[in-house]
């Protein structure tokens, strides 16, 4: 088991319908009142990826970039980073402090008085590539008091934990993240459908892949 800091293909993530779930158990009394036990406190998020390959583009090239990524990971066997376009950026976000001048990335959700906290732990860096190997763009921007602080002279990043170590206080910071996810499945049901697969214009279609958020420590 281990993790694979790659981003996965977003014109294939592009699709992945999905967000976070929690477990909770329901009980239910014969008067239909509910007793709730939620299991988690931190949310776990969940996406199926359903697609045909797109017009435009060479059908063939998107399947091999699809299967050669799977390969790449074995399956379920390795988790690797997934850009959800729904929720993937966030600003002004104050940081938990850990002790010793290191601070760890996070995202709060706040609505009518409650607070979500989310722990970022796959930042945005150049140090991760995409699938092709091209370096992704730096998005951590780290303030202190609202000023910016200079990256290297005044603060430095682990892009794969997301914890910030800097001697600077009152600190926020503007981010892209990504989710640490897996495959649900050691399989991929590739289906050719009725096309003009004899001219190589073959239509293939995807249904039903899972991704799983994975959760540290144990990526």
């Amino acid at each position: 088991m281990a993790f694979f800091e790659v981003e996965f293909p977003r014109t294939i993530g592009y699709r992945a319908m999905g967000g976070p779930g929690f477990s909770t158990i329901v009980n239910q009394s014969f008067s239909g009142q509910e007793y709730r036990n939620r299991n988690w406190s931190s949310s776990r998020g969940k996406w199926t990826i359903d697609l045909k390959t797109p017009a435009g583009v060479s059908r063939q090239d998107f399947i091999d970039l699809l299967l050669a990524f799977f390969l790449a990971v074995g399956g379920r066997a390795d988790g690797f980073r997934l850009k959800d376009h729904k929720d993937y950026k966030c600003t002004g976000q104050t940081l938990a402090s850990l002790g010793s001048n290191h601070y760890q990335l996070q995202r709060s959700y706040t609505i009518g008085g409650r607070t979500y906290v989310r722990t970022i732990t796959k930042p945005v860096w150049s140090s991760v590539n995409d699938y092709q190997g091209n370096a992704l763009s730096n998005t951590v921007v780290l303030k202190s008091s609202g000023s910016a602080l200079t990256y290297g002279a005044d603060w430095t990043i682990d892009a794969t934990t997301g914890i910030v170590t800097t001697t600077h206080g009152t600190l926020t910071a503007d981010f892209e993240y990504h989710f640490p996810v897996r495959f649900d499945t050691d399989e991929i049901p590739l289906t050719v459908e009725e096309s003009n697969i004899s001219a190589g214009q073959g239509i293939v279609s995807l249904t039903g892949v899972k991704l799983v958020e994975v959760l540290p420590p144990n990526y």
